[in-house]
């Protein structure tokens, strides 16, 4: 395992530091919103698959940012991070994020991940609860059988014609436009994006997840997010809040899995509650 520490001489409005670790042959990129001297256990925002630190949390960073520091990571393949010659796995992405933490000498964090980021930060959650002050998971299952049926079988079955029900679910062209946008400083080249799908595709069928046993020795005090309309069943995941001790849950209405970052009016409050909590 190798770690080195960069300094990335990128500039980004509204950007106090953008930097890169070496770990593992790749620099992953990284940004600090703010002091991480003033005190305040620092916000660390995990993006979903096919996103990025900016375009994922793009609404709830500036708020965010007013009153704690923040860090942001690009994981493997995604924004200005760019490939491995491997497989994208939980565990890769949870060493490359510690890799980034142990960097900036920050022994814990409120970390907040957004889908794929909900899986990592309750992969942390599992593996390494001493790195985590609090937890919210938004969008998140447990594994890819707690998602709805038709969006699980169009993970199984890439190509495959996604039913009228799944394609009100789905991103739509623009959508897909505006994720292969977040690639173009990939220094690898935008046509990592491509990449990047495939190895995602992989990984939805790769047999992540965690058992009920796992989510039960979750101590970290944890929040659960969800659209009402997201790709997991509001049963899924008041299941997982169950299995997780004094877990909070929060189903958000008239949201989907696309629009679920965007209602920062609702989501800070909670996560600001969240943190409160344990100050």
């Amino acid at each position: 395992m190798k770690l080195t520490h960069t300094l990335s001489l990128i500039v980004l409005p509204f950007t106090a530091m953008a930097e890169t670790v070496e770990m593992n042959g790749l620099d992953v990129y990284y940004e600090v919103h703010g002091d991480l001297a003033s005190g305040e256990t620092p916000v660390l925002l995990l993006h979903g698959g096919m996103g990025n630190f900016h375009s994922d949390f793009s609404n709830l960073l500036p708020p965010l940012a007013e009153q704690y520091p923040v860090i942001g990571i690009d994981q493997q393949g995604h924004g200005r991070t760019g490939g491995r010659d491997a497989a994208i796995t939980l565990q890769s992405m949870r060493e490359d994020t510690l890799a980034v933490l142990n960097a900036l000498d920050v022994e814990q964090v409120h970390v907040i991940g957004f889908s794929m980021g909900g899986m990592l930060a309750l992969e942390l959650g599992v593996h390494t609860p001493e790195r985590l002050a609090t937890l919210t998971a938004i969008s998140a299952s447990q594994n890819i059988d707690g998602m709805r049926p038709e969006i699980t079988e169009l993970n199984r079955t890439p190509g495959a014609e996604p039913s009228p029900e799944a394609l009100e679910l789905l991103p739509t062209e623009e959508d897909f436009a505006k994720m292969q946008a977040g690639f173009a400083n990939n220094p690898d080249g935008p046509e990592q994006f491509e990449l990047t799908f495939t190895a995602m595709q992989t990984f939805m069928n790769s047999g992540w997840g965690w058992s009920n046993a796992e989510l039960g020795r979750i101590m970290t005090p944890t929040l659960l997010v969800l659209g009402d309309t997201d790709f997991s069943p509001v049963e899924h995941l008041a299941a997982m809040a169950d299995m997780i001790p004094d877990a909070q849950l929060a189903i958000l209405p008239d949201t989907t899995h696309l629009t679920i970052t965007q209602r920062a009016d609702w989501l800070v409050p909670m996560v600001e509650a969240r943190i409160g909590g344990v100050r």
